[in-house]
């Protein structure tokens, strides 16, 4: 009885000895079920070497514009190019206990030159797998090195040469060397300080779903004399007026830009569709718009592929900035040639319903955006091709957290269409605890938040003037007090008539202008007897308009310069008059006093929409400085329906559908 016990319990412990051997032995096959890096994770180390110090912007570019996964980027070089450049004088491995970041992507001196687009793809959006993981391994022993052929599976390796991706903590204490055996030595520290046998993991082409199936490539065009599909993308025309490439995954993502691509279309541009997960190639029809798409084939298996398959050279690509196997090459692409003077735009896949505005600019107007490519450009101020906008959203409040509540959920649902937006968040000194929370606990993802809060009370005056400054001559400023609600379209009329009318081709026409405003104006304020009820529609060109309103407008750097100076000067005569028979004269702690004196002086005029894209809110009891009051808990009188409006023209609140 003993004996058959101690025999099943020995045929036990041979059963588990097998499981873990199993497991150390054989590669993980879920590499790709491990979950994403997370954002500002990643640390690229690229050694740099005298033969490759010519094409370090090259070697750059990747890391510079496709991913917010990278934390840092550095460059380590031999001693004796450290008086030439500013870099870390050490090789990669000296440099990997300084990495502040959780994981580390190892390259050698070519970067990612010598990886096909599907492993680059992977490595600037890796997966977070506790071994390292590359495209090139080694198997075999010391004395007979064998390189790993390329395999549609993941591998186990003895070790990995760059480059490759790694847990920093798995790096730090490794016994680098100088000497040619330093990648095998990390192998073997590898496989004997974890779980596994083994010094990494290989992974295969095809699990990247990078290469298409050659089996299930197009059919040949139909020959029906109907079809709109042509034969192959060479075979279309294209405009000299502009040629666009639209990168998509399928053909829903096609279908919400359509109205956008067909008013590009209208305009003579040449569009042309490339959908890298569509069952077949065709043609989206609307109306008399048609634009042809195409999905991979046998001759253009790669988008790098079909791009070089045309007689032209895009002037603008558009996709999606969500990073698949596919788009996370589109930076990669466009910076070798021919492609350098193709411009990128990304946008998110929940706004392209809402893009059609974009099909109202010029080529000329979409190229000189930087908010389309923001990583493109690490100072937009300082660029050095042309100018480029930036905006800062400026929030002042008070004591109002019920508002400004209001207010801040209104800019999270505003589309930002994937551009870096700062938002700037100004509080006065009586500023109640719970609009200190509130802004405390503010969290926004398109940008920076910068909080301000002043230690002395300064009235609405010195609150709205000083909440923001521009710091160069490309700098824009929402000014947002807190009783305003946005549109989530009112970004998008911003930026739309930003670039056509300060960059675009109607700029000799917009000299004079001071800003934009998003508030339709319903009252005109500044005649003596008082405010009297306005029609923009009926009165639009012979009314005396009152200039921008303080509730939601944006304004131009040089003009808010001007205002600063002037109002040093102003302040110092504060009983003078300047505009001769206007209501504002009475305003006297009112900055749109001086700011209307300042466009009556110099002749400035601002932009106003025939739409609604501010929404003044008309729900706190009457205060001193508050331009607008209502009724606590009861209805809209007269006047203050002067000043309720619908925030997108159509009578609905921001969110309601």
């Amino acid at each position: 009885m003993n004996r058959m016990m101690l025999r099943h319990f020995l045929l036990f412990l041979l059963v588990l000895y097998f499981l873990w051997f199993l497991s150390r032995s054989r590669p993980s096959k879920n590499v790709l079920d491990a979950p994403f890096l997370e954002d500002y994770s990643l640390t690229v180390v690229l050694p740099v070497i005298q033969n490759s110090l010519t094409d370090l912007d090259q070697l750059l570019a990747p890391f510079l514009v496709s991913t917010a996964i990278i934390y840092e980027v550095a460059i380590v070089c031999p001693h004796s190019l450290v008086s030439d450049m500013s870099l870390y004088p050490s090789s990669g491995t000296e440099l990997i206990p300084r990495v502040k970041s959780p994981w580390i992507l190892l390259l050698d001196e070519h970067g990612l030159n010598q990886v096909t687009e599907c492993y680059r793809a992977y490595l600037l959006r890796p997966r977070a797998v506790h071994l390292p993981v590359g495209p090139r391994g080694f198997t075999g022993s010391s004395h007979n090195w064998i390189p790993l052929s390329p395999s549609g599976r993941v591998q186990s390796a003895v070790f990995l040469i760059p480059p490759f991706i790694a847990p920093a903590a798995l790096l730090e204490k490794a016994p680098f060397t100088s000497s040619s055996s330093i990648w095998p030595v990390l192998g073997d520290y590898i496989a004997t300080s974890t779980t596994s046998s083994f010094g990494g993991l290989v992974i295969g082409a095809d699990l990247l779903a990078c290469i298409a199936d050659v089996t299930t490539f197009d059919k040949a065009p139909s020959d029906d004399p109907d079809s709109h599909t042509p034969a192959s993308p060479a075979s279309v025309p294209i405009s000299p007026l502009g040629f666009f490439v639209l990168a998509f995954p399928r053909e829903d993502d096609l279908r919400h830009f359509h109205p956008a691509a067909c008013k590009l279309s209208h305009q003579g541009y040449t569009l042309l569709a490339y959908l890298y997960d569509a069952d077949a190639s065709g043609v989206l029809v609307q109306g008399n718009c048609t634009i042809p798409y195409f999905r991979p084939s046998k001759e253009t298996h790669s988008l790098s592929d079909w791009l070089n398959s045309f007689g032209s050279v895009p002037d603008m690509m558009i996709g999606l900035d969500h990073r698949d196997s596919v788009s996370s090459t589109f930076a990669l692409i466009l910076e070798s040639p021919p492609f350098l003077n193709t411009t990128l735009m990304r946008l998110p896949r929940s706004a392209l319903p809402y893009t059609e505005w974009i099909g109202t600019l010029t080529l000329y107007e979409l190229r000189r955006s930087s908010f389309f490519f923001p990583r493109l450009i690490l100072h937009s101020c300082q660029a050095q091709i042309g100018t480029f906008p930036e905006l800062t959203l400026s929030v002042i409040t008070n004591n109002r957290p019920h508002s400004l509540r209001r207010l801040l959920e209104s800019i999270q649902r505003t589309l930002f269409y994937g551009d870096k937006v700062n938002i700037r968040i100004n509080m006065d000194q009586k500023s109640d605890p719970e609009t200190v929370r509130l802004v405390q606990h503010f969290e926004w993802l398109h940008g920076d938040v910068f909080l301000h809060h002043r230690v002395v009370h300064g009235g609405l005056l010195p609150a709205v003037v000083e909440s923001w400054y521009p710091h160069c001559d490309d700098a824009y400023g929402l000014l947002l007090e807190d009783d305003t609600e946005l549109s989530p379209m009112s970004y998008a009329w911003l930026k739309m008539t930003l670039l056509r009318y300060k960059y675009g081709t109607a700029n000799p026409t917009s000299a004079n202008l001071f800003g934009i405003s998003l508030y339709q104006q319903k009252i005109i304020e500044l005649r003596p007897p008082g405010r009297q009820p306005f029609n923009a529609h009926a009165l639009f060109q012979s009314a005396a308009l009152d200039p921008s309103t303080p509730w939601g407008a944006l304004y131009f750097p040089a003009p808010w310069r001007d205002f600063h100076a002037y109002l040093v000067h102003r302040l110092a005569q504060p009983h003078t008059r300047i505009v001769p028979g206007v209501r504002s004269n009475i305003w006297s702690k009112s900055w749109k006093k001086y700011f209307i004196e300042l466009v009556y002086l110099r002749g400035y005029c601002d932009g106003v929409s025939q739409l609604r894209w501010v929404r003044v809110v008309v729900d706190e009891p009457s205060r001193g400085g508050v331009a607008c009051a209502g009724r606590a808990g009861g209805g809209v009188s007269a006047e203050e329906g002067a000043f309720f409006v619908a925030v997108d023209g159509i009578g609905r609140r921001v969110g309601e559908r």
